[in-house]
């Protein structure tokens, strides 16, 4: 290995790493040596069918993709022997009185995201030493507020799209400009931080991706003693939380929020 740091982004396929992926890919930044992406096992549709047309089209320019995905990605972690288990999303939670408690402590991003990475950066670099690598990261101008230094000393985080002013607008801008497609929002089906507008949209659209969100909200239901657990602030099973026109057998026009 040479003193020059892996080269890495840090691939969701939503539009702002999207567009440093294809930024890159077109010469605008510095080549890479890695694409990285951390797949959950439940992104939204849209997503998936995003990345598999694009793939190709970013390899074909010099940048690797390369797909990882956590040993245990499950939405509740079950523990051998026991009727309980860890619920790894922020779901949002009820005493048995019906009492407001806050939400569950986010473990979701660090399991199933940041360490995929991570193992498979740890695989190219061998043993760790401090700047071993630069992972480029698809944060906006508009969302600088997102940025973070990096809580292992071998992995130093860059944000090429800060750096060059460039907000998610210009995002779009630019790739509309190029003819390359603008991806969906990339998040899980069951983010207890959708707003309700989001919900409603996915709700309407219905089939697999609002199945799967529902069928979370379910499963972690009643997995913390004593707790009532769900997707939603509304604190109701998703169906229940989310009312649209079409639950009463209408349509209309109306404004989401």
């Amino acid at each position: 290995m040479t003193d020059k740091p892996l080269r890495v982004i840090s691939l969701g396929w939503g539009v702002q790493s999207w567009t440093l992926a294809a930024m890159t890919a077109l010469g605008e930044f510095p080549s890479v040596d890695f694409a990285i992406h951390s797949d959950t096992t439940h992104e939204l549709a849209g997503t998936y069918a995003h990345a598999a047309k694009w793939t190709p089209w970013l390899e074909r320019r010099g940048v690797k993709v390369v797909t990882v995905t956590a040993n245990r990605p499950d939405v509740v972690r079950e523990e051998r022997g026991k009727d309980k288990g860890a619920v790894l999303v922020p779901a949002f939670t009820n005493d048995q009185s019906g009492k407001h408690l806050g939400q569950t402590q986010r473990q979701c991003t660090y399991d199933w995201k940041i360490m995929p990475q991570r193992r498979f950066i740890r695989t190219q670099i061998g043993p760790p030493k401090p700047g071993a690598v630069e992972s480029l990261q698809g944060i906006s101008l508009d969302e600088f507020h997102r940025m973070r230094t990096s809580d292992v000393a071998y992995i130093a985080n860059v944000y090429p799209l800060v750096d060059a002013r460039i907000s998610r607008a210009d995002c779009v801008a630019w790739l509309e400009s190029r003819g390359l497609d603008v991806p969906p929002k990339s998040a899980c089906s069951f983010c207890p931080y959708h707003s309700q507008a989001y919900w409603k949209r996915l709700k309407r659209a219905g089939g697999p991706d609002w199945d799967h969100a529902v069928s979370a909200d379910e499963v972690i239901r009643d997995k913390r003693p004593g707790h009532t657990l769900y997707v939603h602030p509304h604190r109701k099973p998703l169906p229940e939380a989310v009312k649209i026109p079409e639950d009463f057998g209408a349509y209309q026009l109306e404004f989401e929020v």
